[in-house]
């Protein structure tokens, strides 16, 4: 983490804590730019809630832009705007990805250095739940780190595999889930577990995640918001997709316009616009998505239903043979869902090889994640473990699996990092 970008964290929780201060009467206290702030300020017991919620601001727009590129990637969406032309045709380079380097990172050490500014100056009282957030945080993070990007350096240090990542986001979620069982917050205690079970499943601990995913009800799930933090864009994946000022993507041209169309399933639904019928520059058809409502729609970062399919993934990978049960679990995501066009529960899928049923995850982890970022990871870790199975609009060959080390810390690392291609 260079310097540049550990001090523009701190001014996001200076700035959140400044903005917190009561305010006198007949005075004007209103900030513009609140400048420097000495460190030593947030070391402060009344600043850590703001430095938490800085953390969940980082993270959340982080998480928004990393989903947005990931879809061009994938083709979960059709570029019709403004998108780098190297995006369009799914390469990715240091020169084109660096804020998808630099923003993950950032919210990463935030996090980090949030939860050792608390453990320094004392955890007792309000700070526990404090404490224990600031670790769910530390470990999605670094999660999403190791979801997107081909390599892994820490702070500047050397380069290493990308699974580091999620050695990382284990430990943190191992931590979170103690604190948070400390203090009897079972939402907290849920998130944990449900991190640790994606950490583990992409580390191949196919027990572990299975143990981790069992102990979580469907009804789990951690979310970042966009309407409790002031944000200028909010939710990308909605913002950019607006009619006014962008129309930057569209459904057309993807997967999920044809099979919305078949299956009338609610998670790819998508509507035409009358008013503004082509993208804004390169006349394509403006089908726009309905997964998210408008840019103030969280993005969801685990779920009790994706439990259901870490769980069917562990045990086609570990008990290949138990074709049914996975199915079992599959299937229980998928019917739970009423057609848009037949008005009943999805037709569930069947099964009765292996390579059947990993098509069948694959679509379900496709369409349950859909358009939160997720796809990327997903593809690369099938590929890397040689799944079987294949579903329509997989086929990545000449575009990037991953997102390479941005430019800047090409330039600032000590370690002599190359720019290079995902």
């Amino acid at each position: 983490m260079t310097t540049q970008r550990r001090a523009s964290g701190l001014r996001v929780a200076a700035a959140l804590l400044l903005s917190s201060l009561p305010l006198s009467t007949g005075c004007d206290l209103d900030v513009v730019n609140p400048g420097p702030v000495q460190d030593d300020f947030l070391n402060e017991s009344g600043a850590w809630p703001a430095i938490l919620q800085g953390v969940k601001r980082a993270h959340a727009y982080a998480f928004t832009r990393l989903a947005l590129d990931n879809a061009m990637i994938v083709q979960e969406a059709m570029p019709g705007g403004l998108f780098d032309t190297q995006f369009t045709q799914g390469i990715l380079t240091s020169d084109n990805s660096n804020e998808n380097w630099n923003l993950p990172n950032e919210a990463r050490w935030m996090a980090e250095d949030g939860v050792e500014r608390l453990r320094e100056n004392g955890v007792e009282g309000d700070a526990a739940v404090v404490e224990a957030e600031l670790l769910l945080h530390v470990g999605f993070t670094n999660r999403l780190l190791g979801h997107n990007h081909c390599i892994s350096t820490i702070d500047g240090g050397p380069a290493g595999d990308h699974a580091v990542y999620f050695e990382r986001a284990e430990a943190a979620f191992t931590e979170a889930l103690a604190a948070a069982q400390a203090i009897g917050e079972a939402g907290l205690v849920d998130a944990a577990r449900m991190g640790r079970a994606d950490a583990r499943l992409n580390l191949g601990d196919w027990s572990g995640a299975m143990q981790d995913a069992e102990a979580v009800d469907t009804d789990a799930v951690f979310q970042l918001f966009y309407d409790q933090i002031e944000f200028d864009d909010g939710n990308e994946v909605a913002f950019r997709q607006e009619a006014d000022p962008w129309r930057e993507w569209t459904v057309w041209g993807t997967f999920q316009e044809e099979y919305y169309t078949e299956t009338g399933d609610p998670r790819a639904a998508w509507r035409t616009n009358p008013s503004d019928p082509i993208t804004m520059v390169d006349n394509l058809p403006f089908y726009v998505s309905l997964r998210f409502e408008d840019r103030l729609s969280p993005h969801t970062v685990a779920s009790g239903w994706e439990m259901l399919l870490v769980r069917a993934e562990a045990m086609l990978a570990s008990d290949p043979g138990n074709i049914d049960g996975a199915m079992e679990l599959i299937n229980e995501v998928r019917t739970r869902f009423v057609s848009d066009v037949t008005g009943e529960a999805l037709e569930p899928w069947t099964a009765a090889t292996a390579d059947e049923a990993w098509t069948a995850l694959k679509q379900e982890r496709r369409m349950e994640l859909y358009l939160d970022g997720r796809r990327l990871a997903d593809l690369r870790r099938w590929a890397e473990d040689g799944r079987p199975g294949t579903t329509p609009m997989e086929d990545m060959a000449g575009r990037s699996m991953c997102f390479p080390v941005g430019s800047d810390e090409v330039d600032t690392n000590p370690n002599g990092l190359p720019k290079t291609t995902g």
